[in-house]
């Protein structure tokens, strides 16, 4: 994004992730928190952050960002995902 934001406040974001898809397979990277940002003229969001080598950035702005979700939910998308592949491959 080529606005900067104004971090105003934090909040911790235990047992979320980011959801990214790369070569129509979806993987997810664990957040450290949410922020609460002021982008231009008093516009205020909340997004998502993660760590990336020894900095933390928006899990918005990286490519291939799709989503933010429960860790729980993801595993849950991902083991329906292994049945209906043993599924397929019992018929």
């Amino acid at each position: 994004m080529s606005h900067s934001a104004n971090i105003i406040q934090i909040m911790p974001a235990a047992g979320w992730v980011a959801v990214y898809e790369h070569d129509g397979e979806e993987s997810a990277e664990s957040l450290v928190c949410f922020a609460l940002v002021e982008e231009g003229a008093a516009q205020r969001r909340v997004r998502p952050m993660c760590a990336d080598g020894g900095s933390i950035v928006f899990a918005d702005a990286i490519a291939g960002f799709v989503r933010v979700e429960e860790l729980a939910d993801f595993e849950d998308e991902e083991d329906e995902g292994d049945e209906e592949g043993e599924e397929d491959e019992e018929e």
